[in-house]
């Protein structure tokens, strides 16, 4: 601000001083045509003599003053010009150099978004939305589930008893003979009310036949897998990398449509906390009855399997793994009861759990180190007669900015507004399974850096 006062002041006093020398230049003009005419006055009043040096002589001296003074006044102009280019000149310099002007090479914030700025101030400060508003939509803001981030570790069960309904809920234990496992599971019955379970049944099916009006676009663990489903369905199809569509282990909708009624899957809808009351019943009685955080736990998948269909051995961890933001334990609950099949299964515990309603099975799949406990494997059972209803939640060992919240769509593959997917997982360690919303495994930059990201 000084410097821009300081460069108006000197081409105020450079117009001034132009000014003065231009009235000083414009009097003497005045003051000489005003002499020449009295002198010519004086000239008509006396005796006009001959012709002769006396009248020649003041003519002469006259003539040499006109001269003198246009000289003198043509200098003033030539000094006024040259100042005032002179001034013109350094206030250019001093506006163009100086940062806090209008524009410059610096790149500095000019002094109208400086004034802009200000008044934004002025305007927060009565009213403190407006100064929540900017913060917010910072280019280098720090997002809020990172900025309140707590880390929490979750490294144990600590199973309760708990009364809910007016009923007491018991906990059952159940036990096995290896030695060896830190896995502890347990049971507990009527964990969710009839009520519940059907509500979630409801909603859950409702949703599956909303969405699968679409064509399910199928992705893959990768090749060789995408090869073994093929074999499994039997299909005589040869497929390479090139069947997958840019920057993913998807095939395309045409391709999916294809493969579907050779296919079979099971079907997952998710929920995320605070997106519905029942969430946050959910997890607070989960709780009260496993001491498994809230702040460690993940979203609400209710899945289904129809018959013939089940989920082959797998664990919930990863084997073999130093990444402690990994799943800890599980907690799952039946919503329906099955006539056959359908079983939980651990065949290095073995134990098996059949599915009856509202009965609640906990795990853990970490021990309490952090470490993914391989005699935690288990699978899920062919359903053979009826249909089978589950509600699961995962916690971490490690819990993560992001964890529980629901996380943006990616934008590959290219696909219709809800248009779900089914993810096949590594053939030997999983199956198919329909979902309704997208996530980043199967983006082939993603999986190549997991380690690298949170």
């Amino acid at each position: 601000m000084t410097t821009l006062h300081l460069s108006s002041t000197s081409l105020i006093v450079c117009f001034i001083v132009f000014l003065e020398l231009s009235y000083c230049s414009s009097k003497a003009q005045t003051e000489l045509l005003f002499k020449y005419d009295e002198a010519g006055s004086q000239k008509s009043n006396e005796k006009r003599p001959h012709r002769g040096a006396e009248i020649r002589q003041p003519a002469k001296k006259s003539s040499k003053k006109h001269i003198q003074r246009k000289q003198e006044t043509s200098s003033r102009w030539k000094i006024g010009l040259v100042i005032v280019v002179l001034c013109l000149l350094i206030g250019t310099i001093v506006v163009y150099f100086n940062p806090f002007t209008l524009t410059g090479p610096r790149g500095k914030v000019s002094q109208g978004r400086n004034d802009d700025q200000n008044k934004r101030a002025k305007k927060s400060k009565d009213d403190p939305s407006e100064d929540q508003k900017q913060k917010s939509t910072g280019a280098h803001e720090i997002p809020k589930e990172y900025k309140d981030f707590k880390l929490s570790i979750q490294s144990e069960l600590q199973m309760m008893d708990l009364k809910e309904r007016n009923q007491l809920l018991k906990l059952k234990s159940l036990t096995h003979s290896n030695s060896k496992s830190s896995v502890r599971a347990y049971v507990i019955e009527n964990f969710l009310s009839d009520m519940e379970c059907d509500r979630l049944v409801m909603v859950h099916d409702k949703y599956v036949s909303e969405l699968n009006k679409q064509v399910p676009i199928i992705c893959f663990d990768g090749i060789k897998s995408f090869r073994e489903y093929l074999k499994e369905a039997k299909l005589k199809l040869k497929v390479s990398l090139t069947d997958f569509t840019r920057g993913t282990t998807c095939i395309n909708e045409t391709f999916s449509k294809k493969l579907q009624p050779h296919f079979k899957w099971s079907y997952s809808t998710a929920f995320y906390p605070g997106e519905s009351k029942f969430s946050t019943i959910f997890a607070e009685r989960i709780s009260e009855a496993t001491g498994l955080k809230l702040e460690n736990g993940g979203k609400f998948q209710i899945t289904s399997y129809p018959q013939n269909i089940g989920y082959k051995n797998h664990t919930d961890c990863i084997v073999d793994n130093d990444e402690k933001r990994d799943r800890f334990a599980t907690i799952l609950v039946y919503l329906k009861d099955v006539e056959e099949g359908g079983e939980t299964k651990f065949p290095q515990l073995g134990i098996s759990v059949k599915p009856r309603k509202g009965l609640a099975l906990i795990w853990n799949s970490m021990n309490n180190h952090g470490e993914c406990d391989p005699t935690s494997l288990h699978n899920a059972a062919k359903v053979i007669r009826g249909h089978k209803f589950i509600i699961q939640r995962w916690y971490y060992y490690h819990n993560f900015p992001t964890l529980g919240k629901r996380p943006p769509q990616p934008e590959l593959p290219k696909r219709g507004v809800y248009q779900p997917r089914v993810s096949c997982d590594e053939y030997e360690q999983g199956s198919c399974r329909w979902y309704d919303e997208w996530n980043y495994d199967h983006i082939v930059d993603y999986t190549a850096n997991l380690r690298n990201l949170i």
